[in-house]
């Protein structure tokens, strides 16, 4: 849905979605992948076999970066980049430890002879998986290779049949439940003209997936329970290989499309200014910068002792009137202080110094110490009338 905010084991957000880092780093092998099978499930067959084995290798060495394609499809990742951080650390709590067990719960024919769909859940290892609301539910496809049996997600599966259209530099694959405007599809060609004169990149092909609701996404996606599916109204995400995810029902996603650039341009961005330059240039969760400009304004006028040095993690759920992200407000009026002292190739440069931006922040007298004053300061200027 980021990038958005997705949830505290894997952050992946949604208002903003992207692919980020885990916040914690688990073990790499330690046995905690050991899968479980519900007795249901009938693994007489020998592809049904050679599919839970394939499985079974994959959940015990998923984070271990010298097996990851033993099991899983190079060409799934190569299309669509790592599997998605939910699924990587789904065994892990927030500090790391591997309190979530897998278990099988189905073989699902995939509409393909020499395929399966392998439903996997993952529970509370101290209950009983049928008696507990599961932490994650995903369908993975299972495919026997020249290579061998491989895993990959089933996103491919389930949009292979959708309609595709072009407009300008972007194709859109949209599912069913969502009707096309090509009304927005032109205005988001608009905007990727401003974003290329911007970051001085030229337009690239970009896939856009337009789906009704972060729902209809995470279903795409290859999710049967989420957590987000149910309970945001909207959202979206990119990945490392430059496909767009919109949960919006809409077909121009600008905050999305802005990380796409920007990451043309700085290579590896600081979380903080390319989420506050994302929310600067494209807004977030349906609204503009200046709404939520407006919404950290007051919550400071609030409370003269509030500090802000500790909620600078994009990757954390922190809001503040209910829909604006502390975290991506913060480099917003960060990014709008650059651009307005130094520039936009100012803030380009202090963008691509690496991932920490504290470092080039301190040349334009900006510290995790005094960030509070400065971002008061900043918000006493009138915003931006064309930041870009």
């Amino acid at each position: 849905m980021r990038r958005a905010t997705l949830f505290t084991f894997a952050p992946l957000l949604i208002g903003c979605m992207s692919e980020p880092h885990s916040p914690c780093t688990p073990p790499a092998v330690d046995g905690s992948g050991q899968l479980r099978i519900v007795a249901s499930v009938d693994t007489s067959d020998t592809l049904d076999r050679q599919a839970v084995a394939c499985l079974r290798g994959f959940l015990q060495r998923k984070l271990d970066p010298d097996a990851v394609n033993d099991h899983w499809s190079a060409s799934d990742t190569e299309r669509f980049g790592a599997l998605y951080p939910e699924v990587l650390y789904a065994e892990y709590d927030s500090v790391g430890d591997p309190r979530y067990a897998p278990t099988l719960l189905a073989i699902l024919p995939s509409g393909r002879e020499e395929g399966r769909i392998l439903r996997v859940t993952w529970t509370d290892r101290r209950t009983d998986p049928a008696k507990t609301s599961p932490r994650c539910t995903f369908d993975f496809v299972a495919e026997r290779t020249e290579e061998g049996m491989r895993l990959s997600r089933p996103l491919a599966v389930h949009t292979r049949t959708w309609e595709r259209r072009t407009v300008g530099t972007i194709t859109y694959i949209i599912s069913p439940e969502h009707r096309f405007s090509e009304e927005q599809a032109l205005e988001q060609q608009e905007v990727i003209g401003k974003l290329s004169r911007f970051f001085g990149v030229a337009p690239f092909p970009i896939t856009y997936y337009s789906f009704s609701g972060p729902a209809d996404l995470y279903r795409a996606r290859g999710f049967i329970h989420h957590p987000l599916m149910w309970t945001i109204p909207s959202g979206g995400l990119v990945d490392e290989r430059g496909n767009v995810y919109s949960g919006n029902d809409k077909d121009i996603y600008t905050h999305e499309v802005v990380h796409l650039f920007s990451h043309r341009r700085t290579k590896e961005p600081p979380p903080l200014l390319e989420e506050g330059l994302a929310t600067l240039l494209g807004g977030s969760v349906e609204h503009d910068y200046a709404w939520h400009r407006a919404n950290l304004q007051r919550y400071l006028a609030s409370d003269p002792g509030i500090d802000l040095r500790s909620r600078c993690n994009t990757y954390v759920t922190d809001y503040i009137a209910e829909e604006t992200s502390v975290p991506y407000v913060i480099g917003a009026v960060l990014c709008e202080r650059i651009l307005r002292t130094g520039g936009k190739e100012e803030l380009l440069a202090v963008m691509a110094a690496g991932p920490d931006p504290w470092p080039a922040l301190a040349r334009h007298g900006i510290t995790p110490e005094n960030l509070t004053t400065e971002v008061r300061k900043e918000l006493a200027f009138p915003p931006l009338r064309t930041p870009w």
